[in-house]
């Protein structure tokens, strides 16, 4: 069956997603390198959780603190600088206007948190081009778990097998496969110009 819905994740697919980037920023070299330094964002427990829905970034803000020996003005920082990367990924925007002008249907899965869900609406216009949005945040789960999967499937009324998902981690897009759509790793607009055409989608 041909490939006629393209799923996308959106951090470092959409727009960049550079937590040490971020981190840097916010706090300085020279903090980032002291040997005892641990990162607030990736992987971390508290992020997960703000990921997962369980927590804003405000009410998340005494718990990185406590946990992480940041001062509220670190935190303050480290949000500012968190808003502040998430610039369009020019290339990709260009390959999504291409797709929905030659008739395709895009959707979204994200883990992702509510903030920075409202500030990509309100900063850029590319939200609006999904026809639904699977976030974690909304729905408490994060990929690869097969249920944010199942919910745009779901929510959509999608076949598995007339979809493609381009995700940076390769576990996410295994995670689409898991459910029976196309899983594809993505590193730029071109590769993934390249996987569409294999799939063939011609633009």
């Amino acid at each position: 069956m041909p490939i006629r819905n393209i799923v996308l994740d959106i951090g470092n697919v959409v727009v960049p997603w550079d937590p040490d980037g971020i981190v840097r920023t916010a706090l300085g070299d020279e903090r980032m390198a002291d040997p005892g330094f641990r990162s607030p964002l990736a992987g971390s427990a508290i992020w997960l959780a703000v990921n997962r829905g369980e927590h804003t970034l405000a009410e998340a803000k005494p718990m990185f603190v406590k946990e992480y020996q940041l001062t509220p003005a670190e935190v303050d920082r480290l949000y500012t600088s968190l808003m502040e990367s998430m610039v369009l990924i020019e290339d990709s925007q260009a390959l999504m206007h291409e797709l929905v002008a030659a008739g395709y249907r895009l959707f979204a899965i994200t883990d992702n948190v509510h903030e920075i869900v409202a500030h990509l609406k309100e900063r850029h216009d590319f939200w609006p081009m999904f026809e639904h949005a699977a976030v974690s945040a909304e729905l408490g789960v994060l990929k690869p778990d097969r249920r944010i999967y199942e919910h745009l499937l779901s929510a959509a009324a999608l076949s598995p097998a007339d979809c493609v998902f381009f995700d940076d981690v390769p576990a996410n897009a295994a995670g689409a496969e898991a459910v029976g759509m196309v899983g594809r790793v993505f590193t730029d607009a071109a590769a993934a110009r390249v996987d569409l055409a294999e799939l063939g989608i011609t633009l």
